[in-house]
C-alpha cells in the first residue's frame, strides 16, 4: 500500500502530478537524525566540492523551512527534483518525501525512473550504505518507491535498504488501524501500481503514515504487503484485482472491512478476481501481511476453479 507513484497530467509542474512530458519518481525514507541534519547534509552535497556519483551535477532552485527544490543535469537532460520534510514528534527523526521528474524521452538508454531514484537516494544516503556524507553521517529505512525492479546495483552506491518479506507477523494496534483507515477512506488505488498516489496519502495521512514509519509491526505489514502487490501491478490480472479492492474501498469502508458488506456488495468483483489465479494469489499473500484488511475480501470470494 506505501508504495508511491505520481503520474504526469496537464499544465507543466514537475513533481506535482500535473506535467504532461515529465515521468515522476517518488521515494519515502525515514532518517533517524533530525530534518536540519538531513536538509544540510543535502544541500552540502549539492552545493560543494562533492560529486554525483552518477556523473551528473545537482543545483540548489529554492529553499523553504522544510522543502528544497533543485535540479539534476546530466548531458542534454535536465530533472527536476523536489524534497519535503516533516519532523517526528517526539523523536530524533525526519520523514523525508524526495521525488525526481524527468522529462519522458523515447528510448531513452537508461530507464527514467532508475535515474530518478538514484538521484534521490544519493542525496540522502549514509556511509553503512556505502555513501560519502559530507556535514552529518546518519542511516535511513526506505519505507516506499515507486520503482519497478530497482535493485543497489542500480546506483553506485551501494544502498543497504530493507529487505521485503513474504509475511509478518499478524498486526494490531491502533497504529495498524488509524494508517489503513485514513488511506483506505481517503485514496483510491493508482490502476496501474495498485498503490494509492503519493501526493494524495501526504496530502491527507501524513500524521498516521509518520507514526506507522516508526512503528515496526506498521512497518513491516506494509512492506510486506507491496512486496505481495508488486508481481501483479501492470499485468492483464491487475484490473481484477484492482476493482475488487476499489468496490470494498468505496462500498465498505472503514478498518476493518465488515464481511458481510463484502459479500452483499462485493460479490461480483470478488467473484472476477477468483476466477483468476494471479489476482486471488495476491490477496491470499497480502492477507498474511494485514490479516484485517484483506479477511473480508477473502470471505466473500467463491471457492471455484481458476484460470
Amino acid at each position: 500500500m506505501a508504495r508511491f507513484a505520481v503520474l504526469a497530467a496537464i499544465s507543466c509542474v514537475p513533481c506535482s502530478g500535473t506535467c504532461g512530458i515529465y515521468y515522476s519518481t517518488n521515494v519515502v525514507a525515514a532518517a533517524n537524525t533530525s530534518c536540519q541534519n538531513v536538509m544540510e547534509e543535502i544541500k552540502a552535497r549539492v552545493k560543494g566540492d562533492w560529486r554525483d556519483p552518477g556523473k551528473g551535477y545537482y543545483s540548489l532552485l529554492n529553499e523553504s523551512s522544510l522543502e528544497l527544490d533543485m535540479e539534476h543535469v546530466k548531458g542534454n537532460f535536465t530533472d527536476q527534483m523536489t524534497f519535503t520534510f516533516q519532523e517526528v514528534a517526539g523523536q530524533a527523526a525526519c520523514a523525508v518525501h524526495g521525488c525526481s521528474a524527468s522529462p519522458w524521452v523515447k528510448n531513452f538508454s537508461e530507464p527514467v525512473h532508475v535515474t530518478d531514484y538514484c538521484n534521490i537516494f544519493n542525496l540522502f544516503c549514509g556511509s553503512k550504505s556505502g555513501c560519502k556524507p559530507v556535514k552529518h553521517d546518519f542511516t535511513s529505512k526506505e519505507i516506499a518507491a515507486d520503482v519497478y525492479g530497482r535493485d543497489d546495483k542500480t546506483c553506485i552506491h551501494h544502498g543497504a535498504r530493507p529487505m521485503l518479506r513474504a509475511s509478518s507477523p499478524k498486526l494490531l494496534g491502533s497504529t495498524v488501524d488509524d494508517t489503513l483507515t485514513c488511506i483506505n477512506s481517503n485514496c483510491p488505488l493508482d490502476e496501474t501500481t495498485l498503490s494509492p498516489r503519493p501526493s494524495c496519502v501526504l496530502s491527507n495521512c501524513s500524521g498516521d503514515l509518520t507514526k506507522c514509519l516508526f512503528s515496526s509491526s506498521c512497518r513491516n505489514g506494509v512492506m510486506c504487503e507491496m512486496k505481495c502487490t508488486e508481481p501483479l501491478a501492470k499485468t492483464e490480472e491487475a484490473v481484477y484485482f484492482h476493482g475488487f479492492m476499489e468496490c470494498m474501498r468505496v462500498k465498505c469502508p472503514g478498518f476493518p472491512p465488515s464481511k458481510s458488506c463484502a459479500a452483499v456488495h462485493c460479490g461480483v468483483e470478488a467473484a472476477s478476481c477468483a476466477l483468476h489465479s494471479k489476482c486471488r494469489e495476491t490477496l491470499e499473500c497480502a492477507d498474511k501481511c494485514v490479516p484485517e484488511k484483506y479477511t473480508a475480501a477473502l470471505a466473500a470470494m467463491p471457492q471455484t476453479a481458476v484460470i
